[in-house]
């Protein structure tokens, strides 16, 4: 866990000496959909390094947006956690995770036809 928040002051150190933490949140929130759209990319066309470069690259910037919105990070993602710990459900043969209250959902619409 260290080694993470290390990197995490790193990566805040960066963004303060560019002053990118003090920017419109909006810009780095398009700088999100940018680099989501080059992890897209990659994946198509199976490019492994730039994959890794992409996903890197999604992180940082997603860490930079929780500092702009004052969002914890890491109790973002402990929450998320917790929220889906416990989640029941299945999981379809292309690997699509449904959640149960979505297949009673689903399975009452079918009843009403």
């Amino acid at each position: 866990m260290k080694d993470y928040e290390k990197l995490f002051q790193k990566i805040a150190s960066w963004a303060h000496e560019r002053k990118i933490d003090q920017a419109d949140p909006r810009v780095e929130f398009m700088k999100m959909t940018e680099e989501l759209g080059e992890l897209s990319s990659a994946y198509n066309k199976e490019n492994y390094e730039k994959l890794v470069d992409s996903i890197g690259d999604l992180q940082i910037a997603l860490l930079i947006f929780c500092k702009l919105v004052g969002v914890d990070h890491y109790q973002a993602m402990v929450g998320a956690y917790n929220e889906i710990a416990q989640r029941t459900g299945m999981t379809t043969d292309d690997g699509v995770f449904i959640k149960e209250t979505d297949l009673e959902a689903m399975n009452g619409e079918k009843g009403k036809s």
